[in-house]
C-alpha cells in the first residue's frame, strides 16, 4: 500500500482529479480504496451489473466490446463511471494487460465523490462524451 503522500501526489496526476482542491484531494482519497491486480484480471464484464469505478495508478488495461478491441487504457483512465451513473449494465470488458495498482470506489462511495467534489462530473463530461461519439460512431459505421 502506498503512503498517504504518495497517493496524492498520484491523484493530483490523474487529470480527473488535477483541478481538485488539496481537501477535496483529501476526501477522494478517504472514499477510494487502492488495491493491485494481476495482468489477465478482468476489472470489469460487458453486460455485468457495475459494482464499482475505478482509476487506473500504474499498469495497462484493454478495453473491449463484443471481443473488438476499442482502446488501450493506463495511468489516469477511469472505468466504470457510466454503469453507475445510469444502472445499467457494464458497456465493454476491462482486462488488465499489466500488473496494475488501481483506485476503487463502490457505487455509494462514487456517488459521494461527486457530491463532496462537483469538479470530477465536470472532468468526467468530455470523456463521457467521447466514450458517446465513439459508440455512435461505430454504430453507424457497422
Amino acid at each position: 500500500m502506498a503512503s498517504k503522500n504518495s497517493i496524492d501526489g498520484h491523484l493530483a496526476g490523474v487529470p480527473l482529479f488535477s483541478r481538485l482542491t488539496d481537501k477535496e484531494r483529501e476526501l477522494v482519497r478517504g472514499l477510494m480504496t487502492e488495491t493491485t491486480v494481476s495482468s489477465g484480471a478482468v476489472l470489469a464484464r460487458e453486460g455485468a451489473v457495475g459494482q464499482e469505478f475505478f482509476i487506473i495508478m500504474s499498469g495497462t488495461a484493454k478495453v473491449e466490446r463484443g471481443g473488438m478491441h476499442l482502446a488501450d487504457v493506463g495511468p489516469g483512465d477511469f472505468q466504470g463511471e457510466m454503469a453507475l451513473l445510469d444502472g445499467g449494465p457494464r458497456t465493454a470488458t476491462v482486462t488488465a494487460t499489466s500488473d496494475m495498482t488501481i483506485m476503487v470506489a463502490t457505487q455509494r462511495e462514487f456517488s459521494s465523490l461527486l457530491d463532496a467534489a462537483p469538479m470530477i462530473a465536470r472532468q468526467m463530461l468530455p470523456a463521457l462524451a467521447q466514450r458517446v461519439r465513439t459508440l455512435t460512431d461505430e454504430a453507424f459505421t457497422n
